[in-house]
């Protein structure tokens, strides 16, 4: 159980402080039910309730990863085999949702996987999908905005250069 005061990464929403667990009756239920009541450090006037007892949802609420953790998981990453997915609506799909559940390692795969597509694509003169570039954004927005409290970047576009840097180590 998270406590008051705690940060957490919840979906694709960011970074969270866990500003109060209270009980709430939002009437459908028709009972009080315990809530985590998150507030997204980069939209302070959203908030959101995550009951304590719906494992699925607790679930999508992840300690903030130390640097060192985020190296790591980067370094996974890069040991993961290279697919491309060639139908366009299917792979807008499957990076929807990756996009949607927020899960760190596969959204550095997302980033990896685009970044290696555009330079195969650049390098033989052809173009890219603008939808495969906005969701590598997007997932680069949603990783920066976790990852630059641990490891100082400046925008979202040096989360590609921070994982193309280390998976290229090895």
């Amino acid at each position: 159980m998270f406590g008051i005061g705690s940060y957490v990464s919840y979906r694709s929403e960011g970074v969270c402080k866990i500003t109060d667990i209270r009980k709430e009756n939002f009437g459908a239920l028709g009972k009080d039910t315990l809530y985590y009541v998150l507030t997204p450090l980069n939209d302070e006037k959203s908030t959101f309730f995550v009951p304590t007892d719906n494992e699925h949802l607790v679930s999508m609420m992840r300690k903030v990863l130390s640097a060192d953790e985020i190296y790591e998981l980067i370094r996974g990453v890069a040991k993961r085999e290279y697919e491309w997915i060639d139908d366009s609506k299917r792979r807008g799909a499957h990076f929807k949702e990756i996009l949607a559940n927020g899960e760190r390692e596969e959204l550095v795969y997302l980033v990896h996987t685009v970044k290696r597509y555009i330079d195969e694509q650049t390098a033989v003169g052809k173009k890219v999908y603008v939808t495969d570039i906005g969701a590598m954004k997007r997932a680069n927005k949603i990783l920066f905005d976790e990852f630059s409290r641990m490891i100082p970047m400046s925008s979202p576009e040096d989360m590609t250069d921070l994982i193309e840097k280390i998976c290229n180590e090895g």
